[in-house]
């Protein structure tokens, strides 16, 4: 950990109320902490530009920020998410016989948090971890097309400047169709975006304040997709997103229900 992060973090936990003390002066965290007062102050100066601490204008003691508590409640929501949809996902897999995902969103990426693989000998192996950009495979873009216009929009134009420096492209115009498309039908489906000659099928997971969070999906290879296949497994990935839903006390939209 750099010296930077480190003293930031000392600072937060000192931060953390003890009883009825919720706030603190820099004079007592540098006392806490161990670190100079003027460091401490600074710190503290930096951290309240960005909302992770508050300062109270009467005793200028300092608490921590809303940031903070938001932070903290989409990690523990990440992890009320992976709880519940563990049997859901094991429920997918043994309908699907396919390999079944769980994607939250970090930025422009997706994030592959949990998976229960197929009991097919032929599968395609993702790691828990990988990141794949938001226009890349239906889990990913399933999240996208339920973001705020604004946010969408700023998404792509990070993914723009990052494959710009890598001399690659998006077609804009075409992602913003067919994210229009994913919402009209609840579900991404795409073909070889992530794993050549793969198919994944992927619905969004909101909150309870209708935020997509989530996502959750198949992926397997394109002999396993038939078309008359294909809608019996948009049905289950559907019901899967639905079910997982429901466990977290999230908002069911009308398409999904």
């Amino acid at each position: 950990m750099s010296g930077v992060v480190e003293r930031l973090v000392i600072i937060l936990k000192s931060l953390v109320p003890e009883g009825n003390k919720k706030e603190w002066g820099a004079s007592e965290i540098a006392r806490r902490s161990g670190l100079p007062v003027g460091t401490v102050h600074r710190i503290l100066l930096d951290l309240k530009k960005y909302g992770m601490v508050i300062q109270n204008d009467n005793n200028k003691k300092f608490r921590l920020g809303l940031l903070i508590m938001e932070l903290g409640l989409i990690a523990r929501s990440n992890m009320s998410i992976m709880e519940s949809a563990r049997p859901i996902l094991k429920q997918l897999m043994e309908k699907s016989m396919e390999t079944t995902h769980l994607t939250v969103r970090d930025g422009y990426e997706g994030v592959l948090i949990d998976k229960i693989d197929t009991v097919h000998e032929l599968r395609f192996v993702q790691a828990i971890g990988k990141r794949t950009l938001l226009t890349q495979g239906a889990l990913k873009k399933a999240m996208l097309a339920y973001l705020p216009e604004d946010e969408i929009s700023c998404v792509l134009d990070q993914i723009e400047q990052i494959l710009g420096a890598m001399g690659k492209s998006i077609n804009r115009k075409s992602i913003i169709a067919e994210l229009s498309q994913i919402r009209e039908n609840g579900y991404a489906f795409s073909f070889g975006e992530v794993n050549p000659g793969t198919v994944a099928i992927g619905s969004p997971v909101f909150d309870y304040k209708g935020r997509v969070v989530a996502s959750i999906g198949i992926m397997g290879p394109e002999n396993r997709f038939s078309q008359d296949e294909i809608p019996f497994k948009i049905k289950i990935v559907k019901k899967a997103a639905v079910d997982l839903v429901r466990s977290i006390g999230g908002y069911i939209r009308s398409q999904e229900s």
